[in-house]
C-alpha cells in the first residue's frame, strides 16, 4: 500500500514538472530583454521586430557585445532565408500557370543569389567590416524579387516573407550604426 502511494506521488510530481516546463520557458522569455538587447532594439527602425526575434531566441540573452548580437541576428536571418527559399522553390515547382511560374522562377533565382550575399555578410561580420554595405547588397535580390512580383495580376505569396527578410537587413544596418 505504501509503495503505490509513493509511486503515485512520484508520477504526480513528474506530471506537475512536465506541465510547468512551458510556464518556466515563458518566464525565461519574459526576462530575456537585457540592457544590450534593449539598446539595440530601441535604436532601430524595426523596433518591434527586433524585440520579437531577440525575445524568442534562447541565445540572445547571453549576448555580451554588439558583435554577439550581430552574429545572432545574422544566424536568425540565415534561418529565415532558408525557410523562405524552400517556400519560393515549392511555390515555383507547384505553379501550373506558365506566366506565374516564369515570375516565380525569376524570384527563386534572386533567392539563389541571396545565398552568396549571406556568405559576404558572414565574412563582413568576421572582419568587422562595413555591415551597412553588405546588408544593402543582400537587400538587392529581395527588391528585385518584389519588383517581379508587382506584375499586375500575379499573386505575391511571399510578400510578408520578403518584408521580414528586409527587416533583418535593416536591423543589421541599424546595429552597425548604433554605438554600444
Amino acid at each position: 500500500m505504501g509503495r503505490s502511494t509513493s509511486t503515485s506521488s512520484s508520477i504526480s510530481l513528474v506530471l506537475i514538472f512536465v506541465l510547468s516546463v512551458d510556464l518556466f520557458g515563458g518566464n525565461l522569455r519574459a526576462n530575456a530583454v537585457t540592457p544590450l538587447i534593449e539598446k539595440a532594439c530601441e535604436n532601430t527602425g524595426v523596433r518591434d521586430f527586433c524585440y520579437n526575434i531577440m525575445e524568442n531566441d534562447p541565445v540572445a540573452p547571453w549576448a555580451k557585445t554588439k558583435l554577439d548580437l550581430e552574429y545572432i541576428t545574422l544566424r536568425l536571418a540565415q534561418d529565415n532565408y532558408q525557410t523562405v527559399h524552400r517556400k519560393v522553390w515549392t511555390i515555383t515547382a507547384n505553379e501550373t500557370n506558365p506566366e506565374y511560374k516564369q515570375i516565380y522562377r525569376k524570384c527563386l533565382h534572386q533567392y539563389n543569389l541571396l545565398k552568396s550575399e549571406f556568405r559576404n555578410l558572414i565574412e563582413t561580420v568576421l572582419v568587422n567590416g562595413n555591415i551597412d554595405l553588405a546588408a544593402q547588397a543582400a537587400s538587392n535580390p529581395i527588391f528585385v524579387c518584389e519588383r517581379y512580383l508587382m506584375t499586375p495580376g500575379v499573386p505575391n505569396p511571399i510578400s510578408e516573407d520578403n518584408k521580414y527578410m528586409m527587416y533583418f537587413f535593416d536591423l543589421m544596418r541599424d546595429m552597425y550604426f548604433t554605438p554600444f
